[in-house]
């Protein structure tokens, strides 16, 4: 049996669950685009939470279930080092739309990888994508114009060949927009000007909040141009949905009790990643039968100790020696939320504004409370600190 489980890889658009009104936009948005102009739609949230995963399963669907749409999808993931500048991001549009390109057609499919797109990255290339800046200038063409130019050639390309749409994921974009917010507007030109030309380019793009509380500084027009859904964790129903779904597609034998289940989301709060983390330890401890509570809570020792090693010690290693004395201080509290006059710790605030903004281990709720990111990794640092 294989386990559906695994919570350092995006769901395999088989196994996923829920999120049903931002699939149904993104179903019925890309059937309009291809009669009119096309829609963009951006997946916020923070990490963990499936915005990968989403943006894999509208290929999945775009690929699987239109009937009668031939559709071109390229998956493109983002990395700092790939957002350094403007050029940094579209090399790495033109070299992903090259390598991870699919199509539902597949004579067609064997036709571009033979023939089509070695041609076009031959000629992306001479366009200028890969020439140094001022050979660029020399020849007095930006590089969002060689942007625009290459993925005009390719929607003539692919035009001939009868595709209806162009589906380009572009993954953790927040990455662009922290390092070079300015090409935000360039990227909001291109897609509009191509899409006015006639050139069918769907955006569905994924991102922290940061990117569009930043586009609002830099290019709020940006945020106007897509769709924007915001992924939550799950409700009970969710939780439920994500545990025996996947169990029952991957003819897994085991069964999972009705209390387990009530366990798992009052641990979890729903969130997808610790879901998936607990579930695929519970699967490889159990491998079939009834997955019971006795079972679950003989085993959830063992689960803790291999969550601590292999996300929260990475979590805690974030913070200085000062603001992990800050974290382990709010761990002590029974309340969910504290406020920086009752914590002792010195330069409490300034601990807490670098949690909040740089590492991402504490969160803000306006007017001065804040709480841990999880009550899991609270529960860890109330174990560590009682430790040290």
């Amino acid at each position: 049996m294989t386990n559906p489980f695994n919570p350092k890889h995006p769901v395999e658009p088989i196994f996923f669950v829920n999120r049903k009104e931002i699939l149904n936009t993104f179903i019925r948005t890309l059937k309009r685009s291809v009669e009119a102009k096309p829609d963009n739609l951006a997946v916020l949230g923070d990490w963990g939470l499936g915005k990968t995963s989403v943006l894999r399963k509208f290929e999945s669907i775009a690929l699987t279930q239109l009937k009668g749409i031939k559709i071109f999808s390229a998956f493109v993931e983002l990395t700092p080092a790939t957002s350094k500048d403007f050029t940094s991001f579209i090399t790495r549009v033109r070299d992903e739309i090259e390598r991870s390109f699919k199509v539902v057609d597949l004579p067609i499919l064997a036709k571009l990888k033979k023939e089509i797109i070695p041609n076009w990255r031959i000629r992306s290339v001479d366009f200028g994508i890969t020439l140094e800046r001022r050979e660029q200038e020399k020849r007095n063409r930006s590089s969002v114009t060689i942007f625009e130019d290459t993925l005009r050639d390719l929607w003539e390309t692919l035009v001939s060949l009868k595709i209806d749409i162009v589906l380009l994921c572009i993954d953790d974009l927040h990455y662009l927009a922290q390092q070079h917010p300015d090409a935000l507007y360039d990227i909001r030109g291109v897609f509009q000007r191509l899409a006015m030309d006639g050139c069918k380019y769907y955006l569905a793009v994924s991102a922290k909040d940061l990117l569009f509380f930043r586009a609002k500084e830099f290019a709020e027009p940006f945020t106007r141009f897509f769709d924007r859904f915001k992924l939550d964790t799950f409700d009970l129903e969710g939780t439920r949905n994500a545990i025996t779904n996947p169990l029952r597609l991957s003819k897994s034998s085991i069964m999972v009790d009705e209390e387990v289940i009530l366990r798992i989301h009052k641990l979890t709060q729903g969130h997808p990643y610790f879901i998936h983390f607990i579930m695929q330890d519970l699967v490889e401890l159990k491998e079939k039968g009834a997955l019971t509570n006795e079972f679950f809570y003989a085993n959830y020792p063992k689960i803790a100790k291999h969550l601590a090693r292999e996300k929260f010690d990475d979590d805690l290693h974030l913070a200085s020696e000062m603001d992990q004395r800050v974290l382990f201080e709010m761990a002590k509290f029974n309340k969910t939320e504290v406020t920086p006059s009752e914590l002792k710790s010195k330069s409490a605030r300034v601990a807490l504004r670098r949690l909040v903004n740089d590492k991402g281990l504490v969160k803000k709720n306006g007017r001065g409370r804040y709480h841990i990111y999880h009550p899991l990794f609270k529960q860890y640092l109330r174990i560590r600190g009682e430790q040290e």
